[in-house]
């Protein structure tokens, strides 16, 4: 079956693909290890969310049809809200071989918490999903569009449900209020089913989750969406406007993405980065991204290094106001 698909393939494609196993032949002899090793990615979370999801994407869009015939493993090492499977490759030989499932706590953790290391530890390789953040409020609220939930919270605090402590939601809620003028009561829990059970529950104003996390309780009528953090509407939400839509310039959103150790050699770092680019265009990729309410953002290393950089630029500044809450 893998001859016949890649027959298929444009001749482009093929001689692409070609070069690119060329160029990872070539730098066996920096990665130190036999031929028959597996490329593994260590997941900082518990199996089932979506940095998990994305990645077990990957791995399956890939198959054997990369890397020599190598497979893509995902690992799962949660625990300290990432810090551990952080700090695990961290401290893993720089061979290109050990590579990070990179979410904006990669960003977050070493500004908020006490780390054995800075984001700058690490090599960005590839953004593979940019989900943007979305107010979601019970179905019976009172609230039917984004203008009038903010001029509500204008007027008095609302109890705002995050999946924790710093995460990316609980500092989109934070930039809600420094931008909006707005004020919310957190309430943190432990994940996004934790949020939604909150929500239709009654026992929270708002949730600020990711479209994606969303999509499947707003489009069977268990909660409401109020507006998205996008340039554009999302996919797995189209009928949702965007707050640019509403006037509040605001693109805020939770990214996943791919990283090795920073010191990993940079001709070793340029065949990740090409190979990755290639898995990330293939139909199969997308349709299994598709199927998991996931969208597909693709950012190149160099890109996606910017954007990390940028992050990080934008997160301190909040720390004061995060610290204050706490």
């Amino acid at each position: 079956d893998v001859v016949l698909r890649q027959r298929r393939q444009p001749q482009k494609q093929r001689k692409q693909r070609q070069r690119v196993q060329v160029m990872w032949r070539q730098q066996e002899q920096h990665l130190q290890h036999s031929r028959k090793k597996n490329i593994k990615i260590i997941v900082p979370f518990d199996a089932g969310g979506g940095v998990d999801i994305t990645c077990r994407v990957i791995s399956e869009a890939a198959g054997k049809d990369y890397f020599n015939g190598h497979s893509i493993i995902v690992e799962n090492m949660p625990g300290g809200g990432a810090i551990v499977g952080q700090t695990n490759v961290a401290n893993a030989k720089a061979d290109g071989y050990t590579m990070l499932a990179a979410s904006a706590a990669l960003v977050t953790n070493p500004i908020f918490n006490e780390t054995t290391y800075k984001t700058s530890d690490f090599k960005a390789i590839a953004m593979v999903c940019f989900d943007p953040q979305c107010v979601v409020v019970p179905k019976d609220s009172p609230y039917n569009t984004l203008e009038e939930f903010v001029e509500a919270a204008k007027q008095d605090s609302l109890k705002m449900s995050t999946p924790g402590q710093s995460t990316s939601p609980h500092l989109a809620g934070v930039q809600m209020e420094q931008e909006l003028g707005i004020k919310f009561d957190y309430l943190h829990t432990d994940s996004a089913n934790m949020q939604l059970q909150q929500i239709m529950g009654n026992h929270s104003d708002c949730a600020l989750m990711t479209a994606g996390e969303a999509a499947s309780a707003v489009k069977d009528g268990s909660v409401k969406a109020l507006g998205v953090m996008s340039e554009e509407r999302a996919e797995t939400l189209p009928d949702v406007p965007t707050f640019k839509e509403a006037g509040y310039d605001m693109v805020v959103g939770s990214f996943r993405g791919l990283a090795v150790p920073a010191d990993t050699p940079d001709d070793v770092v340029e065949v990740l980065d090409t190979t990755f680019g290639e898995i990330m265009q293939t139909e199969t990729f997308k349709e299994k991204m598709a199927a998991a309410n996931m969208p597909v953002t693709y950012m190149n290393s160099s890109d996606f290094d910017k954007f990390l950089q940028d992050y990080a630029a934008t997160m301190t500044q909040l720390k004061e106001v995060v610290d204050s809450q706490k």
